[in-house]
């Protein structure tokens, strides 16, 4: 073997530095770049995670939001726009919501306030963080009939900026004393875990790899780094689990009537759409039923809304009692209902399916008061294809025979 020292390597004609060398010429200035540059990517990294997931929240708020108000726009009523997104002002992470019509005029609007040295630094940072404001379309009957603009606030991500910088001054610190007393001991043991955190910071911000971590060093400075890094990483995966927690309850909201917990209008239409596609595709037949409660006014005007309330809760659950594993239901809005049934389907099942739903509205409810009352339904069947092209043909046909057996509701004695 060459005698030749290993940590010496030559390049052409000269000869380039060892890490020891290195570090030994500049174990300080090195040592302090390495770890702010670390925690400096990881709190970036964080910072841009974050505020991706904000953003999301933030959209995932104005959905909901737009279905919230979209009555209140209809008929531009400014006070129930204003009690519409008045659950979502105690929302973490909104700043401001504004609900506008068509014309852009505002409808309702809310905005946190408040004063002193840090509520000014946090509206900044919002400010400054998220810039553009997340918008939402209200749709009504297939036509935009306004917006829900929302602005986000920077004071969750103001409590992780700070966090993050004070465990990035504690690792400072740290390393500082330990450069300065471990100036002759330069080797493996200090460049290799310093390496390695560096390593799991890049996997960090390139791979959002948030569930890496420095491993333990033989040294206890750095071992402290380490740990202090790994405590870093550690708080932002939490934050990202909460934070997917809370998108996906706001997911939920979004997608389903806050009263009876059934697909939405704009959920169902969606899947719908989606449904009609891949049956044409295969040549399959899908079935819709269009239901209304009969004499539900009068049921309110009669026992008070929050029997109404108890008669659209007991109907879904009737009608969630009769789906198939792949069958639908949603609330279409008032005491309307839908249930689309999958293949494989025909009329004769979907006629059995409304006997069926008939027979179980026979059951009296009970009301909240204790008295009871039995409620009927309006039920109108289409079938795609045979009956409509599309999912507003097979909507409009539904919905049409529905009327037509309300009529003959109405006729019985």
């Amino acid at each position: 073997m060459s005698g030749r020292d290993p940590n010496r390597f030559t390049h052409g004609t000269g000869r380039l530095p060892s890490i020891r060398d290195v570090l030994s010429r500049a174990h300080f200035r090195v040592t302090m770049v390495a770890v702010a540059a670390a925690g400096i990517t990881v709190l970036i990294a964080g910072l841009m995670v974050m505020r991706a997931y904000a953003y999301h929240n933030l959209a995932l708020i104005a959905q909901s939001a737009s279905y919230t108000v979209e009555a209140a726009v209809v008929f531009d009523d400014p006070l129930a726009a204003q009690e519409g997104i008045a659950p979502l002002t105690r929302t973490e992470g909104v700043a401001g919501l504004a609900v506008k019509r068509a014309d852009g005029r505002p409808l309702a609007s809310w905005r946190r306030v408040g004063n002193g040295l840090r509520y000014r630094f946090e509206d900044r940072a919002g400010r400054l963080l998220f810039a553009v404001p997340v918008r939402a379309a209200i749709r009504h009957e297939g036509r935009t009939v306004g917006q829900v603009v929302v602005y986000g606030d920077a004071a969750g991500l103001e409590r992780f900026v700070i966090t993050g910088l004070l465990g990035m001054l504690g690792c400072l610190i740290v390393t500082a004393a330990a450069a300065t007393l471990l100036t002759r001991r330069l080797q493996e043991s200090i460049a290799g875990p310093l390496q390695t955190i560096a390593s799991v910071a890049h996997a960090v911000r390139n791979e959002r790899a948030l569930n890496r971590r420095a491993p333990a060093a033989r040294i206890a400075e750095i071992d402290a780094l380490g740990r202090d890094f790994n405590a870093l990483l550690a708080e932002l995966e939490g934050w990202h689990a909460s934070l997917q927690d809370e998108n996906a309850a706001l997911a939920h909201q979004a997608n389903h009537d806050p009263l009876t917990g059934l697909c939405n209008r704009g959920s169902f239409e969606a899947i719908l759409t989606d449904t009609l596609s891949q049956a044409a595709a295969f040549g399959r037949m899908v079935a819709l039923l269009y239901l209304d409660s009969n004499d539900f006014k009068e049921t309110n005007d009669r026992f008070g809304h929050s029997a109404g309330d108890a008669v659209l809760v007991e109907v879904a659950r009737r009608i969630s009692s009769l789906l198939g594993s792949r069958d639908l239901a949603a609330r279409m809005g008032g005491d309307e209902f839908v249930m689309l049934l999958a293949p494989p389907v025909d009329r004769d099942r979907a006629q059995d399916v409304a006997t069926q739903l008939r027979q179980a509205m026979t059951e009296p409810i009970l009301l909240p008061d204790g008295r009871t009352l039995v409620s009927s339904l309006s039920i109108g069947i289409a079938l795609f294809p045979p009956d409509a092209g599309d999912a507003a043909d097979l909507v409009r046909v539904a919905d049409a025979a529905m009327y037509a057996d309300k009529e003959l509701h109405r006729q019985s004695p």
